[in-house]
């Protein structure tokens, strides 16, 4: 196995822990949702910083945090990280993302329906925003939000842009490729 990918959310984390000690890439997307977590006496969002900040505290010294600017918990999370740190966001004037990128830190974000890639003042278009991020009203901030998180992760993990936009593209094609439906077999009568 070359590379494994876990989802932790708070209940599996504190139910029945984390299957690693540490990681390369960490993402936290979100510290919403303690309501659903009082059997597990969690009853505050300061309590799921707790909870959450697990997987920023796994990860290697040579690995990275994924951290989400838009939730100031998240963004918390930045100075617990022993790797490097990217924040994603879905505009620039993220006061996380303004104040890291003043560091020379490294961030993801949306332009004019491009995501672009920052380091420090050094910024660049990435990719055109694919389709599936957007919807009749322009950009689907819930997808766009999840796709540059994904992307963090890719750029974290060195993988090179044309491969990250290739696996994209591909991404997008299946989600657009209709159904087949398995031929029937019909008895003979």
């Amino acid at each position: 196995v070359d590379a494994a990918v876990f989802e932790n959310g708070p209940a599996m984390i504190l139910g029945e822990g984390i299957a690693y000690d540490r990681c390369q890439v960490g993402i936290v997307t979100d510290a919403t949702c303690f309501e659903a977590l009082g059997e597990f006496d969690i009853h505050n969002a300061e309590q799921l910083y707790h909870v959450l900040r697990t997987q920023v505290d796994f990860v290697q010294p040579e690995g990275a945090a994924v951290l989400n600017a838009a939730d100031p918990l998240v963004a918390r999370m930045a100075e617990l990280c022993d790797g490097d740190v990217i924040f994603y966001g879905l505009t620039q004037d993220l006061p996380a993302i303004a104040a890291h990128r003043a560091r020379g830190g490294r961030a993801l974000y949306l332009r004019e329906s491009r995501i672009m890639l920052a380091t420090g003042a050094v910024e660049g278009p990435f990719m055109e925003l694919p389709v599936f991020a957007t919807n009749k009203d322009g950009t689907d901030s819930e997808r766009a939000a999840c796709l540059l998180a994904a992307v963090g992760a890719a750029v974290a993990l060195d993988i090179p842009v044309e491969t990250i936009r290739v696996g994209i593209d591909t991404f997008e094609q299946e989600r657009k490729r209709p159904l087949r439906s398995r031929p029937r077999r019909v008895a003979n009568q």
